[in-house]
């Protein structure tokens, strides 16, 4: 019979066996220690001096060194191989700071001067018509819906349209697994360009359009501003356009609404930075891609997929109006599970700008056909 392959031992158990076999040495000063660690980190400069390669390599026991130092990680600051707690914190905070540098320099030179850059001088009488659209999902929009808002626009002429939050999807940045070999970067952006931005300002050359950053579009210009090489090899079709380029600012003259921290990395903070992220309207109506009645004055959002009306009353104000805009994308959503209760549908608010008043119509579509000032619209 063949003897059996004797198992050689692990590292760590390695380490423990010798170990085992080495002595307490009380006449150890700690300076022969820090010696002994030093020769170590000489001799193997390439190797990770952790406390099991101590073991193995070393001259003093566990209970010799750790009489003068404590903690092996003591042991090492002491010996200049590991950094103190004062220095790491030192190190983060200068790494965290070079990426904020990174994203504030992007937005203020790729965002900020587009705020209001195109918006039309208009006279604070008679009543403003403002068009309102949110979650397109670039190439997930809905062909129904779009012909219905674009012939709205054709039809009402409105000094506004706001392109509230989430035209843009960009699914392969999402927390949702997708097989990267079905992106398509630059087909979304194209979607967006030529079939909204592009036949909107056909449709509207006299309008006002407003592109309000939602979560999706905030995630977009983090990642646009990210100039690590896994970025660039993610974006590597759009890595030579300036976000005014993918976004059509110039060409369609579209305005941006983005007051945002692109250094916002959490769920959370991202969540807060949009919620900060609005336009207010005549000093009387607010959009934002999130609710929120603190804004204390009429208002709109998108976000939910699920249009709702709320009012509300205020002793500057009177009575005002809260519309949350249905979605532009075709339901079910593809990360949706279960029953689809997403809605589609628009908005439009008419503002009396001397009055202060508002007058808000929720358009809401939960099926086949569509209602708009009047005209019926069905789906093919």
């Amino acid at each position: 019979m063949s003897k059996e392959k004797k198992k050689k031992p692990t590292k760590r158990a390695l380490a423990q066996q010798i170990e085992a076999k080495k002595k307490y040495d009380p006449l150890a000063t700690a300076e022969d220690c820090l010696k002994d660690i030093v020769e170590i980190r000489q001799k193997y400069p390439f190797e990770d001096v952790s406390r099991d390669f101590y073991r193995i390599h070393g001259k003093y026991s566990d209970s010799t060194w750790s009489r003068h130092f404590g903690t092996f990680v003591q042991f090492k600051r002491k010996g200049g191989i590991g950094k103190s707690k004062m220095v790491q914190s030192i190190e983060r905070g200068i790494a965290l700071h070079d990426s904020l540098d990174v994203f504030r320099k992007y937005y203020d030179t790729e965002i900020k001067p587009y705020h209001g850059k195109y918006e039309r001088v208009r006279s604070k009488t008679g009543i403003k018509t403002m068009l309102i659209g949110s979650d397109f999902h670039d190439i997930d929009t809905d062909p129904f819906m779009l012909a219905v808002f674009l012939d709205t626009a054709k039809r009402l002429q409105p000094d506004h349209i706001v392109l509230n939050g989430d035209i843009f999807d960009l699914y392969e940045f999402s927390r949702f697994e997708i097989d990267p070999r079905c992106f398509d970067i630059v087909g979304r952006f194209n979607f967006v360009k030529q079939n909204i931005f592009g036949t909107l300002r056909k449709a509207c050359p006299d309008a006002d359009i407003d592109l309000i950053i939602g979560n999706h579009e905030f995630r977009l210009m983090r990642y646009l501003s990210d100039k690590s090489p896994a970025m660039k090899i993610l974006l590597h079709d759009v890595m030579g356009l300036r976000l005014k380029d993918i976004f059509g600012l110039d060409e369609y003259k579209i305005n941006l609404v983005a007051k945002i921290d692109l250094s916002a990395y959490k769920a959370g903070e991202v969540k807060d930075e949009v919620k900060e992220n609005f336009k207010v309207y005549y000093d009387c109506y607010v959009a934002s891609h999130e609710k929120d009645w603190k804004f204390g004055i009429s208002g709109t959002n998108g976000h939910t997929h699920k249009p709702r009306v709320e009012v509300n009353t205020s002793v500057p104000m009177g009575k005002m109006t809260w519309m949350n805009t249905g979605c532009m994308s075709k339901t079910p959503v593809v990360y949706q599970e279960g029953k689809d209760t997403y809605i589609q549908g628009f908005g439009i608010a008419h503002i009396d700008p001397v009055k202060k008043q508002v007058t808000q119509e929720n358009i809401i579509v939960t099926g086949d056909f569509a209602v708009v000032a009047g005209k019926y619209y069905f789906r093919k």
